[in-house]
């Protein structure tokens, strides 16, 4: 029974993690992508693997097993989309999987700490806003990032902020506390406009470039 306990909550983030990275793999082909250019802007940055670890590390009963959640998530993930991509495509991105596979390894800290939100100190609302920060800061840097815009890729950007839009209340649902979530949200719009700023001015490199390795 108690084996039982321990495992069992690591089963659905398991789960998820494998359903999300199929869903990701089978729509990262041009034919779609071209078509609704939203699904790459989405399924092929950090935002919306951040939100599913978040909520699954704030749901946890306790840090230590938040940490273990989140790193399970990002196997289940990383496996089905890597393992349908060598199987049955036969490519084997290498520089990816390395950048992805050590993103994982920090996962359990990362889960570890979002877990702290619980906790009635003023450094959980900080760590709380991080997951803010990355939302307005990968949306910025995707919607406006040198680019020029036409009423297409308009309409596309503003499909994309309706989207980190739901990923920023529905985690917001999960912060414990009115107060709490209203420095969470604070925090993070300040953090982000620094950090777009130290990218644009070239201060610091941007994480997003990376993804195109």
């Amino acid at each position: 029974m108690s084996k039982g306990f321990k495992i069992c909550p690591l089963i659905l983030p398991f789960i998820i993690g494998i359903i999300l990275g199929i869903i990701a793999k089978l729509i990262d082909v041009p034919y779609i992508t071209s078509r609704v250019p939203l699904f790459d802007d989405i399924m092929g940055r950090f935002g919306i693997w951040v939100w599913a670890a978040a909520i699954i590390s704030i749901l946890s009963k306790t840090a230590l097993l938040a940490a273990v959640r989140s790193f399970v998530f990002f196997i289940g993930m990383l496996a089905a989309y890597y393992g349908y991509t060598v199987l049955f495509l036969n490519f084997f991105p290498k520089s990816q999987m390395i950048l992805w596979g050590g993103i994982a390894m920090i996962t359990p800290f990362c889960g570890f700490l979002i877990w702290q939100t619980h906790k009635e100190r003023h450094y959980a609302d900080f760590i709380s806003s991080l997951p803010f920060t990355i939302f307005f800061t990968e949306w910025y840097l995707t919607a406006f990032a040198g680019q020029y815009w036409t009423f297409s890729t308009a309409k596309d950007e503003l499909l994309l902020g309706i989207a980190y839009l739901c990923f920023t209340f529905s985690l917001l649902a999960f912060i414990p506390t009115n107060k709490k979530r209203l420095f969470s949200l604070l925090y993070g719009l300040l953090i982000s406009i620094i950090l777009v700023q130290l990218i644009q001015a070239e201060i610091i490199a941007n994480p997003y470039e990376l993804l195109n390795i």
